[in-house]
């Protein structure tokens, strides 16, 4: 698919008749957005976007399709099989944790941690002063 400027969209067409289309992808442009969707056996069409929710969008196509062309991409042979859809990555653990904490949680954190630094400096200023 290709949204209203022409920027490529990995799409799934999951249903397809004369008048439109349902598809599914991880970025869907907005109702009343042109797009121009590629439809195995017969090529590009242009179609409208009717409704768009959570990933689904319905379609309605400027020229309707003939019967013999819904026929012939009902029975074509797609390239890959399979959904294009992008999963969004979850979020790293630290990032979820951090997220979850208030200011004041952060601000002790990072002192503790900075605490913690010296630990190693001081014990070896305290045997470098016990050998001497």
């Amino acid at each position: 698919m290709r949204d209203g400027h022409g920027a490529p969209v990995d799409i799934v067409i999951d249903d397809v008749s004369e008048t439109g289309c349902r598809i599914r992808a991880g970025d869907l442009p907005g109702p009343g957005e042109n797009i121009r969707i590629g439809i195995a056996g017969i090529g590009i069409r242009a179609a409208e976007v009717i409704w768009s929710e959570r990933g689904v969008a319905g379609c309605a196509f400027d020229a309707p399709l003939t019967r013999a062309e819904l026929e012939q991409t009902l029975t074509a042979d797609t390239l890959v099989m399979g959904s294009f859809v992008q999963q969004q990555a979850a979020a790293p653990a630290i990032e979820r944790i951090a997220a979850d904490l208030g200011p004041r949680d952060k601000f002790f954190i990072m002192l503790a941690a900075a605490a913690a630094a010296w630990i190693p400096f001081l014990l070896l200023f305290r045997l470098i002063a016990a050998l001497l």
